[in-house]
């Protein structure tokens, strides 16, 4: 059985009366990552904020470990909560050397001298940065300030650490870099991390949980698997990975799959609630859209259409496109394929009963 060590059971708050997290509960093993992944505004850095200590709230309670850290009229202190903080914008010390900011919490608590230069070492080791200790931030890249961020967060050992949005800054290759530093400071340290973010790559990437916020609320929580493999809500689907998201109308449900109607065009999908209104959202991933030979396997259960190229982007490894099913319907699918096709081309496509799932549609609390 698994022991969670920060637990978040309730918690609300309001700034100015607008209730910005309704009722968050979740818990963390020690040792593990969470992702606090959603757009901005959905209550991310709030949430991070208040399990610093920087923000009171107003309902529920936050403790790690066998500790209370936060309740309504109660808050520990932040400089008691031995939680280490990684910024967006680093936040380090301009006048300060890489070590002399790595040393700086480590000063203020009174470290002898001797146990200050052995801990800021081990900490350069770890972040990759021995030998940079006597530059000035300005003289060091975005990748390498963000390296000094996290050294000077992990040197003071703390229990749990939190990282609000630290790759945000940084271009498209470096942050790539960067996530699988973070990925082996992590594993190497074992230390317990909440990691607030709204690129849906690093939380599936990185996370051992992840947790999707929406408007202030929990909209689903799970593994990066579990998330991208079973969105159960419109927000998710569309929110990690890329689906093909069509309203539809239920025409027989049986069990675990139905048969739907998508504006014409019929086709199985899974349902993932034994109960299910007339009307869902077809999902359906663009990898998981077939062009094939204008020939039918009658050995697999899939749904077969013709359609044409309206669109096309080349993505590198394949080709993006956007085609429209042949008939009265007019619907309009994204696939991905390798084989590069023209615009106008007509294709034959093949969705295995297993890829399409219904889903709720946004705004609906529950298919009932």
């Amino acid at each position: 059985m698994s022991i969670l060590y920060i637990s978040m059971n309730g918690v609300t708050k309001q700034f100015g009366g607008r209730v910005v997290l309704y009722d968050i509960s979740f818990g963390l093993e020690k040792g593990k990552l969470l992702a606090l992944l959603g757009p901005s505004g959905c209550g991310k850095t709030t949430l991070l904020n208040a399990l610093a200590g920087l923000v009171d709230i107003d309902g529920g309670t936050i403790s790690i470990g066998d500790r209370l850290y936060s309740r309504p009229g109660y808050s520990l202190a932040p400089e008691e909560r031995k939680i280490g903080m990684v910024f967006q914008d680093f936040a380090l010390w301009p006048h300060m050397t890489v070590f002399d900011n790595i040393a700086f919490g480590l000063r203020v608590k009174r470290v002898p001298r001797r146990t200050i230069h052995e801990r800021v070492m081990e900490v350069l080791q770890t972040v990759r940065m021995v030998g940079f200790e006597k530059r000035f931030p300005h003289q060091l890249s975005g990748g390498q300030k963000q390296r000094v961020a996290i050294a000077r967060a992990l040197a003071p050992e703390p229990a749990v650490l939190l990282m609000d949005e630290p790759l945000s800054s940084l271009d498209a290759k470096l942050r790539e870099e960067m996530r699988w530093q973070l990925m082996e400071i992590v594993r190497k340290t074992g230390i317990t991390t909440v990691y607030v973010t709204h690129d849906q790559i690093e939380a599936l990437t990185m996370a051992d949980h992840v947790i999707l916020l929406n408007q202030g609320r929990i909209e689903q929580e799970g593994s990066p698997v579990e998330l991208y493999q079973s969105p159960r809500t419109e927000f998710c689907a569309s929110f990690i990975g890329a689906s093909n998201l069509l309203p539809c109308s239920i025409v027989n449900h049986m069990g675990s799959w139905a048969k739907i109607d998508v504006d014409g065009f019929r086709t199985t999908a899974s349902v993932y609630d034994d109960t299910i209104s007339a009307s869902a959202v077809w999902m359906v991933r663009p990898s998981d859209v077939s062009i094939v030979p204008d020939a039918r396997d009658s050995n697999d259960e899939a749904t077969y259409a013709k359609a044409v190229i309206l669109q096309r982007a080349f993505q590198g490894d394949t080709w993006q496109y956007r085609v429209r099913l042949d008939g009265p319907s007019h619907v309009s699918l994204e696939i991905w394929d390798e084989q590069a096709r023209e615009v106008g081309d007509a294709v034959f496509i093949r969705i295995l009963r297993e890829s399409g799932r219904l889903i709720r549609p946004a705004h609906s609390p529950q298919l009932v």
